[in-house]
């Protein structure tokens, strides 16, 4: 065996052996507790089924005794007795206890599925949502398909935690439990058969279920895994496209699925069907032996033929509530594993959006602050480096350098999607750490280089952020961004869908959508990601006619890479290895001949 398939089966084995960890019984309290707190508004609702399965479980067991007495009665009939007023009361007992575990399971049912369905929709409501409260980081860090996937799992998790412990095992244990007590008072010679066989099914579930446990959690994890994969891929379908790579992340997706879940996944099956096998086997078994032992019973006038009959309906009936007992078992480790596994990425810190005496400012006054202000990511070193500025209310600062130099760090700082590792940064004399980080966000504006439209309408993705607003302001806000010229050539005006990313309209009217996002918020602070690179000469001339009016009035920070923008700039910041290393107007800044700013400017126009 070479090198590399030994290496790569040690890691399946490794993987695998990873899988097989048992979930602890600090994780089964939490899973409880995440559970009451799902099913706490709907205690009533699932104390009505539990009460109802239980009154079902004990007339299910009922069922092959009275099943028995009547065909006792029959066979008397049968051998010449008169018809007797018993026979017709038996008959109508059953019928009322068939049919009333019938319509109490069918209700139960109908309740059970209420209770799963809207647990589960509720799990995945709120914590989906919860996502929208974490870190920029995170969303960069994790993959979204793997992360959803997860999430779904533990849903599923909540829905057998409350099937399994509260509807399934409860009744099935109280079903025994009545089945025993009824096979002991007809003839305890037999009765004894069927513990026998129950506690040699009991031994094999004692072997099989621990395994089962672990391969899930290695399914589990597979199957998420080949989700985030195929999530991840589809949604770069378009650098897809462009590289051709089509076949490529279908084998990849393919690989994922079949040659890496289904594997483990069919282990775990086989379990399932040995000790589906083994039941029926021994139930085989014990049939045959009570018939066999029965005959002598017969003979000697100990057991009538009706109580044979009931016996073999207890025999499959016995192993019912170990069969459930079993499978709920395992579905409660799962759903313990599942529970647990999203708990991990559900317990990743959110943002603090009202941090403690914070301040909720309405409308912002416009200065900037920044005092000896560092930033590092937690994989590498620093970003920035004690940079000191202040920006002072309508002030249009630009951001220059060449990339990777943290022009983006230090947006993403001012709008607080960083905080500093050190130093501190003040929006109108107060620290960014102590704003309501919604109302404070709230009156910023965003205009990025590559807008992403939401897969809706033209009008929803100009209203956004601004939700409510009248017809007469969203059209105006259009107008003021030169987009409601082209917005009223599509087929379906504002109502026209922009698909994924807005990849039916071009970068240039995407841009002025954006645009009208923006008028329409009417923001105190503006930031602007360079919107007018990737244009063509039309479309950047009209945009930069909304910019001036967008900016008027307005503190503006501009990241720019085209010289063109940052002439009319107030002030433009130099930077370089992290730091603010020059900083004045253009004219200020192009005359320094060994300047940073000087070298930039005449490598562009070199350019051109």
């Amino acid at each position: 065996m070479s090198k590399e398939n030994k290496k790569s089966e040690n890691g399946e084995k490794k993987e695998q052996d990873k899988g097989k960890k048992k979930p602890t019984w600090k994780m089964f309290l939490r899973s409880l507790k995440i559970t009451k707190k799902y099913i706490r508004p709907y205690r009533r609702i699932l104390i009505w089924s539990v009460v109802f399965s239980v009154i079902g479980a004990v007339m299910q067991a009922f069922v092959p005794y009275l099943s028995g007495r009547i065909i006792d009665e029959i066979i008397g009939i049968a051998q010449g007795s008169e018809v007797a007023f018993l026979i017709f009361g038996l008959l109508g007992l059953w019928f009322l206890v068939r049919i009333g575990h019938d319509l109490i399971d069918w209700r139960v049912g109908f309740k059970n599925n209420w209770i799963s369905e809207r647990t589960h929709l509720d799990y995945i409501s709120d914590n989906l949502g919860k996502l929208f409260e974490k870190p920029v980081e995170f969303h960069k860090d994790k993959k979204r398909g793997e992360v959803w996937e997860k999430i779904m799992r533990a849903s599923r998790g909540i829905d057998e935690l409350i099937r399994n412990i509260s509807i399934r095992i409860t009744p099935a244990v109280l079903t025994f439990i009545a089945a025993l007590i009824i096979t002991f008072s007809i003839n305890s010679t037999l009765a004894g058969v069927l513990i026998v066989a129950i506690v040699l099914y009991i031994f094999v579930l004692w072997r099989s279920v621990p395994q089962l446990a672990g391969l899930q959690r290695d399914v589990n994890k597979r199957y998420s895994a080949a989700y985030g994969s195929a999530h991840d891929a589809l949604g770069n379908i378009q650098e897809v496209k462009q590289n051709a790579t089509e076949t490529y992340e279908q084998d990849r997706i393919r690989t994922g699925f079949v040659e890496r879940a289904m594997p483990v996944f069919m282990n775990m099956i086989q379990i399932y069907r040995r000790i589906d096998v083994v039941q029926r086997v021994l139930i085989i078994f014990s049939q045959l032996a009570i018939f066999i032992i029965s005959i002598y019973f017969v003979q000697k006038g100990a057991i009538t033929p009706g109580e044979l009959v009931a016996f073999n309906g207890y025999a499959a009936m016995m192993f019912g509530p170990f069969v459930i007992l079993g499978q709920s078992w395992q579905r409660i480790q799962n759903g313990i594993i599942e529970i647990s596994e999203a708990q991990k990425i559900l317990d990743e810190p959110a943002e603090i959006y009202k941090p403690e005496g914070g301040v909720s400012l309405e409308k912002l006054g416009g200065r900037v602050e920044f005092r000896n202000v560092s930033f590092s990511y937690n994989q590498g070193g620093s970003v920035l480096k004690n940079i000191s500025f202040e920006v002072k209310p309508g002030e249009r600062i630009a951001l220059v350098g060449e990339s990777g130099v943290g022009k983006s760090t230090l947006i993403s700082l001012i709008l607080g999607v960083n905080l500093p590792t050190e130093g501190k940064i003040l929006i109108d004399g107060r620290s960014l750490e102590k704003l309501n980080l919604t109302a404070y966000r709230s009156r910023i504006g965003v205009v990025n280089q590559e807008p992403t439209l939401f897969n809706d309408t033209v009008g929803y993705n100009i209203e956004y952020g601004s939700f409510g607003v009248s017809d007469y302001k969203l059209r105006k806000a259009a107008k003021q961004a030169h987009a409601h010229e082209f917005i009223m050539n599509l087929p379906d005006k504002y109502e026209q869908r922009v698909g994924w990313k807005g990849i039916k309209l071009s970068i240039g009217q995407k841009q002025r959508i954006t645009l009208a996002r923006a008028f329409l918020k009417n923001p105190d602070i503006l930031i602007l990601d360079e919107p007018t690179s990737a244009l063509d000469a039309r479309s950047e001339y009209l945009i930069k006619e909304s910019l001036k009016q967008l900016m008027e009035g307005r503190t503006t920070f501009v990241i720019a890479h085209r010289f063109s923008t940052v002439r009319e700039a107030d002030r433009i910041l130099v930077f370089k290895g992290g730091k603010i290393v020059e900083s004045g107007t253009h004219k200020e800044l192009v005359k320094k001949k060994d300047g940073v700013y000087h070298n930039l400017y005449d490598l562009q126009v070199g350019m051109y």
